[in-house]
């Protein structure tokens, strides 16, 4: 099939399901209750609540912590809130595609990966249903390397998250006349699409972008069957794996696709992601050690956020909104965190703790209560475990203010909405220059 035919395809599938959804949210947020929590219910500043139970059992050593600690602790995970990951991966590099050598106004390199991810499940082996993936990569031009790489799933068409008039998929962009990302930022930010290229460029990083839904539609209607596919052979429907672990796992086949290219640091793998795509990136930390940081910025319910004692949206909220999201046990959890059954023997602070020793970054906004900042703070809190295995301490601020980007667990948090803004971004890199440039520190201007 021409490259044309498949984007419109992707296109059909994917950017108007997409352009919906941002329209119907718009809708719903100005008309559903959530609405309140989300625009004009205030974060606490200090910790508020029950701290993360059940605590999770120090360990002696690093040794006894990836031993037994860990793997009990992704083993809850994967029965309770993500399903079943896969037994093993392997990734196909198909092609690499050189788009511009002068990208950015001279300061990057562009390029087009196309790649072929397989997941097995019991000796059977499937690839992700359609067509090959593409990845954008965009490489610093000066600057000695090899460089640190922001790896990013976004909510925007990869075209629009990394634009170049080349692109694959430009021209259908083109002829929609950018609506989607237009939309997009109005309603979430000015950088909620295209993170901004030349600050992050100047300061050393490269960056890879990917839409997750060209492996898994954000879709009630097309993502399970996109993810039976993945997962042929896991026949238990139960414990099948939902969208949030498999956009985790398309994180880790960006790494293997990422793994020959001398020009990427090895040990800079960073993953970017904002609300859901936050929650997957957390995942991918969880059950890849190649990953050697995570920004996971708003990622709410099911990701960085308590699941129970806690405002905004609950479990049962986000199951009835994204029922493909998750494993189907996580239903099971919804009249625990509402307070109608007994409270299971897992919750959030654990997946945050299978992070370390690596550097996690949260991000939030004190306005965006149905996220809940304040049920990510005390999640961290009880992370603490994991990082004290290593010696580290985990999260190093007694509340929800003091941003400290030198953390091991660093929480970010800025006043305003649900959403990725201009004050965002100071605060990402500063983490980042924090933890990949020696001798590094500092703050964000904001």
């Amino acid at each position: 099939m021409e490259a044309s035919a498949i984007i419109k395809r992707r296109r059909a599938a994917a950017g108007l399901d997409l352009f919906r959804n941002i329209a119907a949210g718009l809708g719903l947020a100005l008309l559903c209750a959530g609405c309140a929590e989300l625009t004009i219910a205030w974060a606490p500043l200090k910790p508020k609540g029950e701290a993360a139970r059940p605590p999770i059992a120090a360990a002696a050593s690093a040794e006894e912590w990836e031993r037994t600690r860990a793997p009990r602790l992704r083993a809850l995970l994967e029965k309770n809130v993500y399903g079943r990951m896969p037994d093993a991966s392997r990734t196909e590099v198909v092609e690499r595609h050189l788009i511009d050598a002068e990208a950015f106004g001279g300061r990057a390199t562009y390029e087009e990966v196309r790649f072929r991810p397989t997941a097995i499940y019991n000796d059977v082996a499937a690839t992700a249903p359609g067509d090959d993936l593409i990845m954008a990569l965009v490489t610093p031009a000066k600057g000695q390397g090899p460089f640190p790489v922001i790896l990013m799933e976004t909510f925007c068409a990869r075209w629009s998250a990394a634009p170049h008039p080349a692109a694959t998929g430009a021209e259908e962009d083109r002829e929609m006349g950018g609506v989607l990302g237009a939309v997009a930022t109005y309603v979430f930010g000015r950088f909620i699409c295209t993170p901004p290229y030349d600050a992050i460029l100047d300061a050393g990083y490269a960056v890879a972008v990917m839409h997750p839904g060209d492996l898994v539609p954000d879709s009630a209607a097309a993502g399970p069957a996109a993810l039976s596919a993945l997962s042929a052979g896991h026949r238990d429907e139960a414990t099948r794996w939902g969208a949030i672990a498999a956009w985790g796992w398309l994180y880790s086949r960006a790494i293997d696709a990422l793994s020959d290219d001398p020009r990427i640091d090895p040990d800079g793998y960073i993953l970017w992601g904002h609300s859901r795509y936050g929650k997957a990136g957390l995942v991918a930390a969880a059950f890849d050690p190649r990953v050697d940081a995570v920004i996971s910025h708003q990622s709410g319910t099911g990701g960085a956020s308590l699941n129970w004692d806690k405002p905004g949206e609950s479990v049962g909220a986000i199951i009835d909104s994204y029922p493909h999201w998750f494993a189907r046990a996580y239903a099971g959890l919804a009249a625990a965190s509402d307070g109608d059954g007994a409270r299971p023997e897992v919750d959030q602070h654990m997946l945050l703790a299978l992070a370390a020793p690596r550097p996690i970054l949260l991000g939030n906004a004190r306005r965006d209560v149905w996220s809940d900042p304040n049920g990510a703070f005390r999640a961290a809190q009880g992370a603490a475990p994991g990082y004290a295995a290593y010696g580290l301490k985990g999260l190093a601020q007694e509340d929800l203010r003091g941003f400290e980007p030198g953390a091991d667990i660093a929480y970010w948090l800025r006043s305003g909405t649900h959403g990725v803004v201009e004050e965002d971004w100071p605060a990402f890199l500063s983490f980042l220059d924090a933890h990949f440039k020696t001798g590094a520190t500092g703050t964000p201007d904001n």
